[in-house]
């Protein structure tokens, strides 16, 4: 149990059984190196919420090779011009400088290109049977809420199993207006999510409003989608837990 704005989901994990970790500096991202003690080959999922610092070119490799051999990433991003650190990036533009040539398939909107920056309820949905993204362990996730996100641009020419997961109300489910979507690389798998603040928790320092509670609104099912997404991306069925009987009274 720990504090944070993503701490909700964390627990919500821990209590199914998983192990989590937090990758704090100065650790930094490595694959095969297992003298680290957060070497991604020692975990199952790597999630990313909201990244505000370029990953380094060692870090872009082990990245791609984690996924490559059978890794589950989960890539959070937030609006264009959401750069919390002032050093000239956002989250939007870290992922593409991550993947600038779309092998993930993945495009974010930045800045002069089209809805970078949207809020809004959508219930628009692949509804594609035996989606356990949608439909999966945790619960039907029939909705997305985001306060200010960003949408994607997909590239099936580069990469022919992304799909989208979620569209922009009122979207045809086509390439653009992509607000949650799904991939696969080599061995692993992807899940893109376009706003920070579905799996936020609304807890922060006092006088920060830019928080939103999205894991417990009831507007989304941010909680369950955010959820079924870990638990596809590991490929890794949920911990069967055992429960001690209780002691016999006299």
């Amino acid at each position: 149990y720990w504090l944070g704005g993503i701490s909700s989901w964390g627990i919500d994990l821990v209590k199914r059984g998983y192990f989590v970790a937090t990758l704090a500096s100065p650790n930094t991202i490595t694959y095969g190196d297992t003298t680290k003690p957060y070497d991604l080959s020692k975990f199952d999922v790597f999630i990313v919420p909201e990244p505000n610092t370029l990953f380094s070119a060692s870090e872009k490799a082990a990245i791609f090779a984690y996924v490559a051999d059978g890794g589950g990433l989960v890539a959070v991003g937030d609006h264009w011009n959401s750069d919390r650190n002032n050093d000239g990036w956002d989250s939007p533009e870290i992922w593409n400088d991550l993947d600038p040539t779309q092998l993930l398939g993945v495009h974010w909107q930045v800045q002069n290109e089209t809805n970078n920056n949207i809020t809004q309820d959508t219930g628009n949905f692949d509804a594609t049977p035996g989606d356990s993204i949608v439909d999966g362990p945790v619960g039907y996730a029939d909705s997305l809420s985001f306060h200010n996100g960003d949408t994607f641009v997909l590239n099936p020419a580069a990469n022919p199993r992304v799909r989208g997961v979620f569209w922009m109300q009122g979207s045809a489910h086509g390439n653009v207006n992509v607000m949650a979507a799904r991939s696969e690389y080599g061995n692993g798998r992807v899940f893109f999510l376009g706003d920070s603040s579905p799996i936020d928790y609304g807890s922060a320092q006092p006088g920060n409003s830019s928080i939103y509670d999205g894991w417990g609104e009831a507007a989304g099912r941010d909680s369950l989608l955010a959820m079924n997404a870990t638990f596809w991306v590991t490929r890794r069925p949920m911990p069967t837990l055992s429960v001690p009987e209780p002691a016999a009274v006299a």
